[in-house]
């Protein structure tokens, strides 16, 4: 009930979709930088992989080089050669 008001509301408001989603904001720079905001958990990470956890599933983003360049509560940073990114469920 509260999620559809506040879909309402913002809709009137023409509030931007990403202020009020629940799930992951990705932002990719080409393939070599992206942040990831609101997650709940870092699962894995490596040079070559990081997994998070989401209100809607895992981001899984996999390449190569990585380098988490701000590490934020519910925010990071990713530097390295992002070869792809999947979804799945929990």
């Amino acid at each position: 009930m509260f999620k559809k008001l506040q879909k309402q509301a913002g809709a009137l408001l023409e509030f931007p979709s990403d202020v009020l989603a629940a799930g992951p904001k990705i932002t990719m720079i080409g393939r070599s930088e992206m942040t990831i905001e609101h997650f709940q958990e870092v699962i894995l990470f490596s040079d070559e992989e990081i997994i998070l956890s989401t209100s809607e599933g895992k981001v899984v983003v996999r390449g190569k080089e990585f380098v988490l360049t701000t590490v934020q509560p519910t925010e990071v940073h990713l530097q390295g050669w992002i070869k792809q990114l999947s979804f799945e469920e929990n």
